[in-house]
């Protein structure tokens, strides 16, 4: 069952006000998460339209480590793609380091959604980009990547960074109407899904979280004790239940292999865990040590201070984003 979250005004402003150094970094961004969290609603009926699904999980997939979009064709998501960045490139066009690209992302983004022709079937019919970059990124498909951000004479990082922001909430919409209303999400029953990367895009977990106790409300001694650890996706959405003791970048298992980083006062759960073998890192909130649930994007970017610290200790975040390579 989806836990209720807090408003991504309200998590960065509860940040705000503990960090008051971060609140410029914090009010640039806030548009744009704010943005994205809606738009993951409004577009729920013109992704539900394209008859698009998550894949069922095969064992033989889960097994072979493989994500559900991983290799799935998104014919029909560029017309939910094209109104995502309708509303979300304005808001990057305010980002001083994106103005100068901004007419490149336009022309690729913003371009006419072609109707399918019926001259043409679907095998001939040009494939439109944002759903050949779309398919790429969900793939590990660099070299696609690559060949689009030349096309559109854009540096593939810039390209990717602005995807990313557009993507996110047709992906999530696609994942909300997929996920059964009530009880566990496939990828947790049975705790079949053990990798560290997201088991519907790929994609590396931007934050991880330990749960909250859980009480039943029909009897009051029935209950868990909580801290299962799962990690959040920032692009998708999705969240899955993962070891505490593994480090979900390079697989290592045991005493000793992850280790915590937090503030010695007034750290409300927040904390970095980090792999001693491949010195990676994953921001991480215990939710045992807080009155709400936080906006988990939103979160991950007020824990930039943990950021700084991890940086000056060489360790590389499992996510990197624009507030933690320095």
């Amino acid at each position: 069952m989806a836990l209720s979250r807090q408003s991504v005004a309200k998590t960065l402003e509860d940040v705000a006000a503990r960090r008051p150094v971060l609140e410029p970094v914090l009010r640039a961004f806030e548009p744009l998460l704010t943005a994205q969290a809606q738009l993951t609603e409004d577009l729920a009926e013109s992704v539900r339209a394209t008859g698009l699904r998550l894949p069922e999980l095969q064992p033989e997939a889960i097994q072979e480590g493989l994500s559900l979009l991983a290799g799935m064709p998104l014919n029909g998501l560029a017309a939910p793609l094209r109104s995502s960045a309708e509303k979300l490139l304005p808001l990057l066009a305010g980002l001083e380091a994106m103005a100068p690209h901004m007419a490149a992302l336009e022309a690729l983004l913003l371009a006419p959604v072609k109707k399918a022709s019926k001259k043409k079937t679907t095998a001939t019919a040009a494939p439109d980009p944002r759903e050949s970059l779309a398919e790429a990124v969900l793939s590990g498909n660099s070299e696609q990547e690559t060949r689009l951000a030349e096309q559109y004479n854009l540096d593939p990082s810039v390209l990717l960074f602005a995807f990313g922001f557009v993507l996110a909430p047709v992906l999530r919409a696609l994942v909300a109407q997929s996920l059964p209303e009530e009880g566990e999400a496939p990828w947790d029953a049975g705790s079949q899904w053990k990798q560290g990367y997201c088991p519907v895009c790929g994609s590396f977990a931007s934050i991880g979280w330990l749960d909250k106790p859980l009480v039943d409300e029909k009897n009051a001694y029935l209950a868990g004790g909580g801290g299962k650890k799962h990690l959040h996706c920032s692009l998708c959405g999705a969240n899955w239940k993962f070891m505490r003791r593994v480090c979900p970048s390079c697989g290592k298992d045991g005493s000793g292999v992850m280790e915590m980083l937090r503030e010695s006062e007034a750290a409300q759960g927040e904390r970095l865990d980090w792999c001693t073998q491949c010195k990676s890192y994953c921001p991480t909130v215990d939710l045992r040590e807080r009155e709400g649930n936080p906006d988990l994007d939103a979160l991950a970017l007020g824990m930039m201070h943990l950021d700084m610290v991890a940086a000056r200790k060489k360790l590389r975040p499992l996510k990197p984003s624009f507030w933690n390579t320095f």
